[in-house]
């Protein structure tokens, strides 16, 4: 017998660290899982901690691609506990953004001595000369 999928929104499997907590400072503590599967309208965390159906929480996924190849990424939603069960719990989105992680990486700080190291090229003493700028952006949220 072949089962009709009832959501709205096909869910993609991937498997990404996520970290949790209330939205509002309520009920109860946060916690860690993994992501089972995601779509546009929710996702499936596999996690030890209980979680209590209703409850709003703020996810925080580790995005696999980095902005510009060297910035990292994190998807931060917002959302209601819509199914619980031992082994995780389900999560209706009512918004997300991505935004950059706090951690920096080696790679920008590497494009700072880029910017060093193309100022001091050697050039010969009369010749025309560029110099190049490079701003290494601060990471935030």
């Amino acid at each position: 017998m072949l089962m009709k999928e009832r959501r709205s929104a096909f869910r993609y499997p991937i498997a990404l660290n996520a970290s949790y907590k209330p939205s509002k400072k309520k009920s109860i503590d946060g916690g860690e899982g993994k992501t089972v599967n995601m779509s546009s309208r929710g996702l499936w965390i596999a996690s030890e901690q209980k979680v209590k159906l209703g409850a709003r929480l703020e996810v925080i996924l580790e995005w696999p691609a980095r902005l510009d190849g060297a910035i990292e990424l994190v998807l931060v939603a917002i959302g209601r506990v819509v199914r619980t069960r031992e082994s995780g719990f389900a999560l209706e989105l009512a918004r997300y953004e991505f935004r950059t992680s706090k951690r920096k990486v080696k790679s920008v700080a590497l494009l700072g001595q880029l910017a060093a190291t193309a100022t001091s090229s050697s050039v010969p003493s009369g010749a025309a000369t560029a110099t190049a700028r490079f701003r290494v952006p601060e990471l935030s949220t």
